[in-house]
């Protein structure tokens, strides 16, 4: 069986590079033949990457696989696409360039014999290295583990209470959007959190066990012991929320301000019997204030329900310490603070905006239902006054027994269907008028043939419909036994009423429709 130390995955990799299998614009970046590695994480490797079109720019691949940890292929995706959808709401979150998954076949030697593109979930039936790959934005870590195991500030500036705080307010911010997408990370530390030092903000990074819920709940147990919640850590609960990531939160701060050791502890592991007991009371971290020891407490209480419910709470309480003299409030920090609560506003002004929105969707299907019911009482009315006016109107029976004559009223009525549904019925329309120029060549033109025009040329499929069934009720009457009152009709002259009821009704029908049509706007 082949063994994955750092030699081969090197091998492979390049390999893979060369054959332009990763991602083809970018490369591998090599210092004396060995690649350049970012950072390690349980289950992954970060690489450097460089564009090739312009080599000074650096990137980073995240390649997971190779300890034979891969999720499916559905979940890969799903938390690739949290990312990028959160990245787009804010710029404290790590931003994701391209992914890919990989099927990749090597002898015994390391040799790469084959490469395929994973395009649906059937890796269980493959017998090659299944990889996931992310391509992103390359960053700066905030820690760094020696050979011997001991952790140390990478990026200095985070000794500063000040900066702690610009980094309390980045990734709370970063958090927030999380949550009001009803989305958990599940694994907030320091080393999942990076420095821009282009942008020169802090970016929350490594959402592959962020989970999407729509009851704000979930379930399964995932988390790094110490950061983890207590229902997490000691399955207190079915379910989770929101506050678990509170508490994760709230121990990343607390870490950063007492000297990277948990509480309880004198280094940068946890004292789980210590940490996780229902009265155990945090310490004070060595260089936190009073006011930001209470905020820390409170976001790591041990019951869920004695926490911040929210990171909206969080900040709000960050912001009025800062106000305070504890804290000394730099420029930055204040525009900082001050977006913080423009970006509340802007959510409740869209939470305000959606409710406008759901408001005005329910009016619009009761306006549209409202129409179509009046619709149908205007065809139904137009229906039978056209019926009875070409009863007044119209005594020739050559028409009864034309066959070209008893197509056109359901050509009229198939024009209105395509009338309708805005398909085709300009060309249809056209070929009616032919068909109906041709039997007004062959007959003579007659008040149906003028109605059939009308319609055409109207484009409205309620009075095109109205029109093709009067016109075919009108011809099945003939068929039926004779009734004294539509044999008075002619006689007693009353068609030219009718054509002004129906001219009436079609122009009240136009009157409805501007006022539908506007409301729509």
């Amino acid at each position: 069986m082949l063994e994955f130390d750092k030699k081969t995955v090197d091998q492979i990799l390049i390999k893979l590079d060369d054959r332009l299998s990763l991602f083809p614009q970018f490369g591998l970046k090599k210092q004396n033949g060995e690649l350049q590695i970012l950072g390690r994480g349980g289950f992954s490797t970060v690489y450097e990457m460089y564009n090739k079109e312009r080599p000074e720019l650096s990137f980073a691949m995240k390649v997971i696989g190779f300890r034979r940890h891969t999720v499916t292929s559905s979940d890969f995706c799903r938390t690739s696409r949290i990312q990028w959808m959160l990245e787009q709401e804010t710029k404290y979150i790590v931003r994701i360039l391209e992914t890919k998954e990989l099927y990749v076949y090597c002898d015994a030697s390391g040799e790469v014999t084959g490469v395929k593109d994973v395009v649906k979930e059937s890796w269980e039936e493959e017998k090659g290295i299944h990889l996931q790959l992310v391509l992103m934005e390359k960053l700066n870590g905030l820690i760094e583990k020696d050979r011997f195991g001991n952790i140390s500030l990478i990026h200095k500036d985070l000794e500063n209470q000040t900066e702690i705080i610009k980094f309390f307010l980045e990734i709370g911010q970063a958090v927030n959007v999380l949550h009001n997408n009803h989305c958990l990370h599940r694994d907030i530390k320091l080393e999942n959190i990076f420095w821009d030092n282009t942008a020169c903000v802090y970016k929350l990074g490594d959402f592959d066990i962020a989970k999407y819920t729509e009851d704000d709940n979930a379930e399964t147990i995932v988390y790094t012991s110490g950061y983890g919640a207590p229902e997490i850590e000691k399955r207190l609960y079915h379910t989770y929320n929101a506050t678990a990531d509170i508490y994760s939160f709230g121990i990343t701060i607390y870490l950063l301000l007492n000297d990277l050791k948990f509480p309880a502890s004198d280094g940068y592991y946890p004292k789980v019997e210590v940490q996780y007991n229902p009265e155990f009371v945090f310490p004070a971290p060595r260089h936190a204030s009073e006011k930001m020891t209470r905020i820390i407490r409170k976001m790591c209480c041990y019951d869920s329900k004695d926490r911040y419910q929210s990171m909206d709470e969080v900040l709000s309480d960050l912001i009025e310490m800062m106000d305070s003299d504890d804290v000394e409030s730099t420029d930055e920090l204040a525009e900082i603070a001050t977006q913080t609560f423009c970006e509340e506003k802007c959510e409740t002004q869209d939470n305000e905006n959606n409710n406008t929105r759901e408001e005005r969707k329910r009016e619009q299907i009761l306006i549209e239902r409202m129409y179509m019911l009046k619709s149908l009482g205007y065809l139904l009315v137009l229906t039978i006054l056209t019926v009875l006016m070409l009863k007044s109107m119209h005594t020739d029976k050559a028409l009864y027994t034309n066959r070209m004559f008893f197509v056109i009223p359901g050509m009229v009525l198939f024009e209105a269907i395509l009338q309708s549904i805005k398909e085709f019925h300009i060309s249809f329309g056209i070929m009616l008028l032919v068909f109906v120029g041709r039997s007004i060549y062959s007959l003579g033109i007659t008040l149906p043939h003028i109605i059939s025009v009308l319609c055409v040329l109207a484009g409205c499929p309620v009075l095109s419909a109205a029109g093709a069934i009067a016109m075919g009720g009108w011809m099945m009457m003939e068929f039926l036994p004779e009734v004294a009152f539509f044999n008075d009709l002619s006689r007693w002259n009353l068609g030219w009423l009718f054509m002004i009821a129906v001219f009436f009704i079609i122009f009240k029908y136009y009157k409805m429709r501007h006022v539908y049509k506007k409301q729509q706007l």
